[in-house]
């Protein structure tokens, strides 16, 4: 065999791992689906146009620019889920600074800013943003965070189990993530008197039902999710399609500081109770293990 068959494999394989580099660490458009915006005002509420807006993710660092228009309304669209600061600047204003802002998936968050007269070298910093209330959409929805996904009990470790605290929401079956032969390929559930099979479920703002069934498939381990929100009524046309719930999961991505988390769960017989009208205890046994792990390849840059 001669030198140069020897090497193409290799650059096959090469060429194959960039290409699968490319098309999984590439910006997301599934997750850019939240929106801040709002009017930049001083102390008589009176509009500020020309006013220099940033908006900083505090996780990743990526900053978006933009200035308030002539009505003084300012708007950043195409956000991921997370953390963000806001600062405003304008001549003969203090700079305005509020963290802390926390951006929902597929959110429209109201944040408007209030600057006061002084020198720009002053500042004025919001350190307790006040309750956001939804006043531009009618939609009924509910989002779980990471938080509560990794702290309520889930015994399949599936995260559409905590679908069943929701109002409106009944019958919920959400099998383990690992099982292959989940009843009708997914979890399912009934919302608002709808069919078991009516409900239209993405990850990433991907199309993510069984197209031979409807229902939904099993999304990742509650580790890798960030968050899930389900709208049970009255939401937008780009939700349509399905007559139940639009439920919406957005997994983790990496961040300027290293995170991840190894876990075990386990059921076995030896820990559970005989019923009163059991003769015995039924046989289990049950483990689910695995990582995650995120950080940055290059700070400000790219993650994983």
């Amino acid at each position: 065999m001669n030198r140069n068959s020897a090497i193409r494999p290799r650059k096959l394989l090469a060429a194959c791992a960039l290409m699968g580099l490319a098309l999984t660490a590439g910006p997301a458009p599934a997750q850019v689906r939240g929106t801040i915006s709002g009017y930049v005002k001083d102390a008589t509420d009176a509009v500020l146009p020309g006013a220099r807006v940033v908006l900083r993710n505090e996780g990743t660092g990526a900053v978006r620019e933009t200035t308030s228009s002539q009505e003084g309304f300012y708007q950043f669209l195409g956000l991921t889920p997370g953390v963000y600061t806001l600062e405003a600047e304008l001549a003969s204003f203090r700079s305005y600074r509020a963290a802390g802002i926390q951006l929902r998936v597929d959110e429209n968050l109201r944040a408007d800013i209030r600057m006061e007269l002084g020198a720009v070298t002053e500042q004025v910093q919001v350190t307790a943003a006040a309750t956001v209330v939804e006043t531009r959409s009618s939609t009924l929805a509910a989002v779980m965070d990471d938080r509560r996904i990794v702290d309520l009990p889930l015994l399949n470790r599936n995260v559409i189990s905590l679908a069943a605290l929701l109002p409106g929401v009944t019958q919920v079956w959400a099998g383990s993530n690992s099982d292959s032969q989940s009843q009708r390929g997914g979890p399912t559930l009934t919302v608002n008197g709808g069919r078991r099979n009516q409900t239209y479920e993405t990850l990433n703002n991907t199309y993510f039902n069984n197209p031979s069934r409807n229902t939904g498939l099993n999304p990742p381990p509650p580790d890798a999710v960030q968050e899930f929100r389900m709208q049970t009524a009255n939401y937008s046309a780009e939700s349509g399609r399905n007559a139940g719930a639009v439920v919406s999961v957005v997994t983790k991505s990496g961040t300027n500081d290293v995170h991840g988390a190894v876990w075990e769960f386990h059921r076995s017989s030896a820990l559970n109770a005989r019923s009163f009208f059991e003769g015995r205890k039924p046989v289990q046994h049950q483990n689910q293990f695995g990582a995650a792990a995120g950080g940055p390849i290059r700070r400000d840059k790219v993650f994983y």
